[in-house]
């Protein structure tokens, strides 16, 4: 079940505008985190990640939704990103 969804925008040097959905999962009594580029092929790395069981605590996995969303972090870094905040 999703519990929040939200979007970042960001051009690159070539001018493309990208948008990155990044997706707060709540199942079986722990958060998950989704994220991709939209309108991207999402069986690329490069354009999806789905990072599982990152944590139990909602504040914990809301704030670190709210960081990734603010910090425009691509798919592709989400599990550095995960294993850095969470200390993995």
């Amino acid at each position: 079940m999703i519990g929040l969804s939200m979007k970042s925008s960001t051009t690159t040097m070539s001018s493309e505008k990208i948008q990155v959905v990044y997706n707060l999962i709540f199942k079986n009594a722990l958060y998950s985190l989704e994220c991709y580029k939209e309108g991207n092929n999402k069986t690329d790395l490069n354009n999806y990640c789905l990072i599982e069981d990152i944590t139990d605590d909602e504040g914990e996995a809301e704030a670190f939704l709210y960081t990734m969303v603010k910090g425009k972090v691509f798919p592709i870094h989400i599990k550095d990103m995960v294993e850095d905040y969470f200390r993995v």
